[in-house]
């Protein structure tokens, strides 16, 4: 299934209530939901995504898109960001990348084509309507993002000599020629963003080989999970993500979701050397650092959403998981 990291849209509803607007509706009428950003590995279906960008282009003029790009930082990305960003040259980051690119989307990719004379960032989209405002507005995000990443990234903030974009051009295109550095043009046969030669060999700002082999071995740790994503573990996982926003979470509920009983459920999860009170602990400290580094709710209403009745059971178990209370995590969190 064509799927992108559950990330971006909650980047997009940051953006949108910096301008005004209200994030919770935009997520919760897109059929996204308004939980807080779940973690980089988990996905939303594409049809979602691109309702989300739909819902946006209703609110703010073409441009909201280059917005949403400049906004978004490798490291929202979490360990495929700083891959990224600890690799040595930006082919280097591009090629590592690339092998984990499942981490953040299914069913589009980035290409890189080395000429004589140029160097070519190719994104190769899903397929969609070109007409459909939501669709049009993820390519543009998409293409910007890549040239934002490179700009960060690079030794000197490289720009792109040329940028071509397969739809057509919005009445107003000046905001475009502002964050590329050139006019684009549009109606071509390929998204991509041309380069001087010389691309993959520019040096990143941030290298640093032993966090690069460091995150190089979590996002192979995180493909390897995706992978089994039609176990058991991952089907319970998934199931309880969903239930961290006060809903039941209990055993018995989340087997009747998956169509059996608690007594199958817990079998199932042996048979895979798993106990379903270790998933529910591993999803709930998850969430509840989440949540905690949000630093927009109290504790004891954490504890309501990651499925505790009484705080003090919360506090409890939060210094089991962490070594901490959630007062002194939190405090933690914004030194």
């Amino acid at each position: 299934m064509d799927s992108i990291s559950g990330v971006v849209p909650f980047v997009i509803a940051s953006v949108a209530r910096s301008l005004g607007a209200d994030p919770e509706a935009l997520l919760r009428d897109s059929g996204v939901g308004t939980l807080a950003p779940p973690p980089g590995d988990e996905h939303i279906e594409i049809a979602r995504y691109f309702e989300v960008w739909r819902r946006a282009t209703e609110l703010f003029d073409p441009t909201f898109p280059l917005r949403v790009a400049t906004a978004f930082q490798l490291e929202d990305n979490e360990v495929f960001g700083f891959l990224a960003m600890s690799c040595a040259t930006i082919g280097e980051a591009f090629d590592r990348t690339l092998h984990y690119s499942r981490i953040y989307t299914v069913g589009a990719r980035y290409e890189m084509q080395v000429d004589e004379d140029a160097t070519r960032v190719i994104w190769y989209p899903w397929a969609g309507d070109l007409k459909h405002a939501g669709y049009q507005a993820a390519m543009d995000y998409h293409v910007a993002d890549m040239e934002k990443a490179i700009r960060q990234l690079g030794v000197g903030s490289p720009r792109p000599t040329a940028v071509r974009l397969v739809h057509a051009a919005p009445a107003n295109a000046t905001g475009y020629a502002e964050h590329y550095g050139v006019a684009p043009s549009f109606g071509r046969p390929l998204y991509e963003l041309v380069y001087p030669p010389g691309l993959r060999e520019l040096p990143i700002v941030s290298f640093n080989s032993r966090l690069r082999d460091y995150f190089d071995e979590e996002c192979r740790r995180v493909v390897d999970k995706l992978g089994g994503g039609t176990s058991i573990v991952g089907q319970v996982r998934k199931q309880l993500i969903g239930a961290m926003d006060g809903a039941d979470s209990s055993i018995e509920a989340v087997a009747k979701r998956l169509g059996m009983s608690a007594r199958s459920l817990q079998r199932r999860l042996a048979d895979e050397n798993t106990r379903y009170n270790d998933l529910l602990a591993e999803v709930r400290a998850e969430f509840a650092k989440r949540y905690l580094t949000r630093g927009t709710v109290s504790a004891s209403e954490v504890a309501y959403l990651v499925g505790f009745t009484e705080p003090p059971a919360f506090f409890k178990a939060f210094k089991r998981w962490t070594g901490m209370t959630p007062r002194e995590f939190q405090l933690g969190a914004r030194d």
